[in-house]
């Protein structure tokens, strides 16, 4: 059986900017970070700009900032 990888519309509000907000605490631009995670900056702009976030997409970057996200059911 596998996983469910659902983003709500409001989890993406609230994690988007704060990926942009990581990034930039970091001094990176999004080609520095596209290098680091392999994702396309094309991507990670839809990503920061809360229009895209695949759940594979998240975990890595947030393995690559060393943070974690608790999930919530309702």
């Amino acid at each position: 059986m596998s996983g469910i990888n659902l983003i709500s519309n409001a989890a993406l509000a609230e994690i988007c900017p704060q990926l942009k907000q990581l990034r930039q605490e970091r001094g990176l631009s999004l080609e520095e970070l596209q290098a680091q995670v392999h994702i396309e900056t094309k991507l990670l702009k839809r990503m920061e700009a809360g229009r895209y976030l695949p759940y594979s997409f998240l975990k890595r970057l947030l393995a690559f900032y060393g943070k974690s996200i608790r999930i919530v059911i309702e």
